[in-house]
């Protein structure tokens, strides 16, 4: 995996230090001005993250012209964010087919989804007590907070984690009241092992069946693993209760229902469902001003 190599062009953004410079090759997904500084904001469609660039004439028309473009962009971490050095168009000729597909903004049948092994307990827990949470579950719901987590892990961490969903069957409301019929929250593996991550209602990482068991009110009820929301709908009087993983990228039931009925896959992260998500959280405007599209150019 990798490019072979880098077209000549180059066009140089900043000071000549280059002593800690990174690297990143990408897709330039969306190019548009900060409201909280004097900044142009570049979406990188290859890992989500947001790179920057002092805001001037000049720079904005270059970045806008290589929007759905690939460019390789040599940055420095600094207090305001992700500093853009210099910036190198990439000849997509030169690309192999694996390291091409580099905009998860946008739909592609031949995206295998692999979930990341995370390498130890340690790292999870790490993850986990670093996730944004407001802790206020009253003015959000279970699946947009599910839906930032696992984006934050995959832009911050490049984790690509899963959701897991826990769906209660007719018979459980006929058994009891209960205010939801499905909760969902992200999940990463380690060790073989799965780790749900539910920053609202746990204090730490939790194993599956002891992350059900909380909902289920219970240790005596085992909810299974389905893989079809029609197996859902085939227990609603066989099981309380069933549970499904599914890649990061699924919002809600709907989406589930649409790949199984339907035959509608994502294998995308979709720039709209994270503008409504983000705003489960506080001062998501400050937090994820990179997702802000109010002055956006051009989207691919």
């Amino acid at each position: 995996m990798g490019f072979k190599q880098l077209s000549i062009g180059l066009v140089l953004l900043a000071s000549a230090n280059f002593a800690r410079a990174e690297n990143v090759i990408t897709t330039v997904f969306n190019v548009f001005e900060s409201t909280k500084s004097n900044q142009l904001l570049i979406l990188s469609a290859a890992d989500g993250r947001i790179y920057r660039s002092a805001l001037t004439k000049d720079n904005k028309k270059f970045f806008e012209d290589l929007v759905g473009k690939i460019v390789n962009i040599s940055f420095e971490k600094e207090a305001t964010g992700s500093m853009i050095k210099e910036v190198r168009p990439v000849d997509p000729e030169v690309l192999d087919d694996e390291t091409l597909d580099l905009n998860y903004f946008a739909y592609n049948e031949l995206r295998q989804f692999a979930p990341s092994e995370l390498q130890s307990s340690t790292v999870v827990t790490n993850v986990f007590d670093n996730m944004l949470n407001d802790g206020d579950k009253r003015r959000s719901e279970c699946f947009k907070r599910a839906h930032m987590w696992s984006y934050d892990m995959w832009s911050k961490l490049g984790i690509f984690s899963q959701k897991i969903f826990i769906f209660y069957t007719q018979r459980y409301f006929w058994l009891e009241e209960f205010d939801w019929w499905f909760h969902v929250a992200p999940l990463v593996t380690s060790g073989g092992e799965d780790f749900v991550l539910d920053g609202t209602f746990m204090e730490k990482p939790m194993k599956v069946k002891e992350w059900s068991d909380f909902f289920m009110k219970t240790d005596k009820i085992t909810c299974p693993m389905v893989d079809k929301y029609q197996d859902y709908e085939a227990n609603h009087w066989k099981k309380l209760c069933v549970m499904m993983k599914v890649p990061m990228y699924y919002l809600s039931p709907l989406d589930i229902e649409n790949r199984d009925k339907r035959g509608i896959e994502k294998t995308h992260w979709i720039l709209p469902e994270l503008q409504d998500a983000r705003r489960a959280f506080k001062n998501y405007e400050k937090s994820y001003e990179g997702l802000d599209t109010g002055k956006m150019t051009k989207t691919y």
